[in-house]
């Protein structure tokens, strides 16, 4: 298990910001791919229109593996950092950090300036404080 320094997560930053934002964009429209095959499952929206195919623009499950693969590829990514993926959707990930000799993770969310969170390893993101 990698260890990081605030610095070194800091400075990593740059590179993981777009793994994670292209994981959280490939994740989000799986989701709407597969919300829009249920609804066409039941034959209708909510209002009783029909639904046009999902799978008629971008390559039908040829797209769907496509996304998954990024997804799985920018997770593989992000092991290979040692970076734990926390929420896919919110781009929530950890890292491993030692405060005051104990294992903790700093925690970063896609739209945060910067690493400003810490948590222990068992409380996850309800037990964060501020650095």
């Amino acid at each position: 298990m990698r260890r990081y320094t605030l610095a070194e997560a800091t400075a990593l930053l740059p590179e993981v910001i777009p793994v994670l934002e292209g994981l959280r964009d490939a994740y989000l429209e799986v989701r709407a791919v597969q919300a829009a095959v249920s609804a066409q499952a039941r034959g209708a929206s909510g209002d009783g229109h029909l639904l046009a195919d999902p799978f008629d623009e971008g390559g039908g499950e040829n797209h769907i593996e496509r996304l998954n693969q990024r997804i799985r590829q920018s997770a593989a990514q992000l092991d290979r950092w040692g970076i734990e993926l926390k929420d896919p959707e919110k781009g929530l990930i950890d890292f491993f950090h030692e405060r005051d000799g104990r294992m903790v993770y700093l925690c970063f969310q896609l739209g945060e300036t910067a690493i400003a969170h810490w948590h222990d390893l068992h409380t996850g993101f309800a037990g964060r404080q501020p650095i």
